[in-house]
């Protein structure tokens, strides 16, 4: 397989590297120990009006038609490139305001109320981008995302491989209200793969309950997946993990609106045109591919001894742009801005944790030293036990918290 690496990747990972060389650590469930990934793309899509110049190609608006019959329901999709649509706001300084087309401001991703006829298939017209990159191996993604409010949707954060290597943040608009609403989250099984279709009560869907509504307003919703659980999260709370089932191949990451009428999930068709709309995905990650682990290690390596790596910031609150402090709440970190503050240094590690000559000398400095950093991602991820020495774990790489 090869790895499509995106000009925007590529330049953000390259600024990146002067402050987070050994990359990106995202807390984890327990307090000792931080993930950490070497590789990264993120989009501002409040500030992109050229999804392909913008965003140097790094997501591609799907067309496909799919039968009713290979879509589960009484209708098929029809995914469209019109209806992936760029809303940006007017200057790059502001984060809320009126965009230049007026509605939500973002990435909007249409559902329609009309249907695409072809050869006595009725399809529905829906909307679907894809990342170019399609060697993500294990990381954490979060997404900036108002539902839509239309009877009859369904909208999707995922990664994809292939069925059943999925993971899933799904939002059906007939379980969401004004003040509360539902995140199914799915992780599909075997069983739901020899199936053909995730059913609404299968025991790897979890209909997790919300103390807002996402259709309100943006909010934050992300999953950090590791070797051996995947843990969801709404905006900074942690809802669920799952250990069952979880993928272990590499493959892109999806964002979906839809709808089939099929009343056991996304319901509708919708009445009216529906639209969901994203301000930002992020995404750090590892790739098995050896010439970007390559790359990304002998960065590390050059970069102060291989002692650099920068904590992702949790979004503890929702990242909305509707309030009244719209201009601060929507304004989020992205690390082509001031990494200052989330630098980790030897400064900042605790004496007993931080490395010696001896054990920085113990796998060297030059082919040798990069080649066994190239073998252990390859193979996952590995640990690093406060920057001082290296061991295999199929958990991946992982480094204690200072």
């Amino acid at each position: 397989m090869r790895a499509l690496v995106p000009l925007l990747a590529a330049v953000t990972f390259a600024s990146a590297l002067q402050d987070c060389s050994c990359g990106y650590m995202v807390n984890t469930t327990d307090q000792e120990y931080h993930a950490v990934f070497t590789e990264i793309f993120e989009t501002d899509f409040l500030h992109v009006g050229d999804l392909k110049k913008d965003t140097g190609n790094s997501w591609l608006p799907q067309k496909y038609d799919y039968t009713a019959e290979a879509s589960h329901g009484p209708y098929g999709k029809a995914a469209r490139v019109e209806n992936v649509k760029t809303n940006p706001l007017h200057n790059a300084w502001d984060w809320t305001g009126p965009g230049i087309h007026g509605q939500d401001l973002g990435l909007q991703l249409w559902t329609k109320d009309n249907f695409v006829d072809i050869s006595g298939n009725s399809m529905i017209r829906i909307a679907e981008v894809v990342s170019t990159r399609d060697d993500i191996l294990y990381g954490s993604f979060r997404i900036g995302l108002k539902t839509s409010a239309v009877n009859g949707t369904c909208g999707g954060f995922f990664f994809y491989l292939n069925e059943p290597a999925e993971i899933e943040m799904e939002f059906l608009s007939s379980t969401n209200q004004k003040s509360a609403g539902f995140v199914h989250l799915v992780v599909p099984s075997e069983e739901d793969m020899h199936r053909g279709y995730i059913k609404h009560d299968s025991p790897n869907v979890d209909a997790h309950s919300l103390i807002f509504s996402p259709t309100t307003d943006y909010n934050e919703f992300r999953f950090d997946w590791l070797p051996d659980r995947i843990d969801f999260y709404a905006n900074g709370e942690r809802l669920s993990t799952v250990t069952d089932d979880v993928p272990d191949s590499p493959g892109s990451l999806r964002i979906i609106h839809w709808s089939t009428g099929d009343d056991d999930w996304s319901g509708g068709p919708p009445k009216e045109d529906a639209v969901m709309t994203v301000s930002y995905v992020k995404a750090y990650f590892n790739s098995p591919e050896p010439d970007n682990t390559q790359v990304s290690l002998m960065s590390c390596q050059d970069s102060l001894g291989g002692e650099h790596a920068c904590r992702i910031p949790d979004q503890l609150k929702p990242p909305g742009l509707l309030g009244p402090n719209g201009n601060q709440t929507a304004q989020t970190h992205f690390f082509q801005r001031d990494m200052s503050e989330l630098m980790v240094t030897p400064a900042s590690i605790p004496p007993k944790h931080r490395p010696t000559r001896g054990s920085e000398r113990r796998y060297g400095s030059g082919n040798g030293g990069v080649l066994y950093w190239a073998m252990a991602i390859a193979a996952g991820l590995f640990t690093f036990h406060g920057f001082n020495a290296f061991r295999l774990l199929h958990v991946g790489l992982r480094i204690r918290a200072p």
